[in-house]
Order: C-alpha cells, then sequence, then structure tokens
C-alpha cells in the first residue's frame, strides 16, 4: 500500500526531470566567433580643377591697322571732294604718329590736287623706313599705298606735261592769230594806197 502510494511520487519525478532536462535537438548556447568587422570611411573625392578658360589670341597690330586703314578709306569715299582740304588740314593737325602720316598720305591720293601724290609718296616712304616700333604695323599697309602713290604721281606728271603742250600749242595759235592779224591790218592800210596809186597813174597822158 505505501509503494503504490509512492509510486505516482517517483513517476512524477521522472516526469519533472525529463521536462527540466534540455532537449536534445536544441544547440547549446556557443558564443559567436564571428570576427568584427571595422568599416573605414570612404575616401574624399578628389578635386576636380575647372577647366582652362580658353586662350584668346593676341590681336594682330598689322591686322587692326588694315582695318582702321579700311574704315578711313570708307569715310574718304563718301565725303564731298570739296571737303577733302578741310580733311586734309585737320589730319594734318593731328600730333605725329605712323598712323597719322598714313592716314594723310590716304587723304592726299583722294584729293587729286597737284602735288598731294608727291606729298603722299614722300609721306608712305618716311613710314616704311622709320625705326620707330609704332610703324611697324603700318610699313606693310604704307608699302602698298606707295605702289598707288606713284602711279598716281606717274599720272599727274603726264596730266601735267599734256596740259602744259597744250598751253604752249594754245600760246603759238595765240600767237600765229596775233601775226596773221597784223599781216590782215598791214594789207588793209595798204589797199587805198594802191588804189590811189592805181588811179594816179591812169590820169596820166
Amino acid at each position: 500500500m505505501h509503494s503504490l502510494l509512492r509510486w505516482p511520487s517517483t513517476s512524477g519525478l521522472l516526469v519533472l526531470a525529463a521536462c527540466a532536462s534540455p532537449s536534445p535537438d536544441a544547440p547549446p548556447d556557443v558564443p559567436s566567433l564571428a570576427p568584427h568587422v571595422h568599416t573605414l570611411p570612404a575616401p574624399p573625392l578628389p578635386e576636380v580643377a575647372p577647366p582652362p578658360l580658353p586662350i584668346q589670341p593676341r590681336p594682330d597690330p598689322t591686322a587692326q591697322a588694315g582695318r582702321e586703314l579700311l574704315r578711313w578709306q570708307g569715310i574718304l569715299r563718301q565725303a564731298a571732294p570739296d571737303l577733302l582740304p578741310a580733311i586734309a588740314a585737320r589730319v594734318a593737325a593731328e600730333p605725329a604718329t605712323p598712323a597719322r602720316d598714313v592716314h594723310l598720305a590716304l587723304v592726299w591720293l583722294h584729293t587729286r590736287a597737284s602735288g598731294d601724290a608727291t606729298r603722299a609718296l614722300a609721306q608712305l616712304e618716311a613710314v616704311q623706313s622709320s625705326s620707330d616700333p609704332a610703324a611697324q604695323p603700318w610699313a606693310e599697309w604704307a608699302r602698298l599705298l606707295s605702289s598707288r602713290a606713284a602711279e598716281q604721281k606717274r599720272l599727274d606728271e603726264q596730266v601735267n606735261r599734256q596740259t602744259q603742250q597744250l598751253r604752249d600749242s594754245q600760246r603759238r595759235i595765240d600767237q600765229l592769230t596775233e601775226q596773221l592779224e597784223a599781216l590782215k591790218a598791214i594789207e588793209r592800210s595798204l589797199a587805198p594806197r594802191n588804189a590811189s596809186s592805181a588811179n594816179s597813174t591812169g590820169k596820166t597822158p
């Protein structure tokens, strides 16, 4: 009787022990052995330099002088011929520079007055032979204008020679005309005398 009363107690203990014992399928708590990974900060991006600005080419002094010469040429073409002497006087009054000398020579080539082409040629030759650095951009343009000035000077001299020849011819014509008129006057003065002599001769017995 006493044994029967103790058995359930023993069974209960076994059940409790079985419940308390860990399950064979459950893995034991094992501490993690994975290494700790230190994340490094990303390196800074390299600074990108801005693209260089385009280099502007230096202006060519000779080309600038040519553009200035074309501007003057356009003004002189539109100017009235009777205004050209005043323009020449105004330019001549400016401070003497190679640019002024070429400008003045160009004005003289437009005036067409006697001797202006000769003066323009001398002015342009002075610019070509100048040692002034300011004359270098104008030297080539002065050389080109010198060819035009030399041709115009030749034509002016030819016209002057022809004009002088015409004047000489006209002077000779005038002299011959005067001589002819003088002869006619002499003939007219002699005509009455000849008539009187003829009448006197006819009355003689």
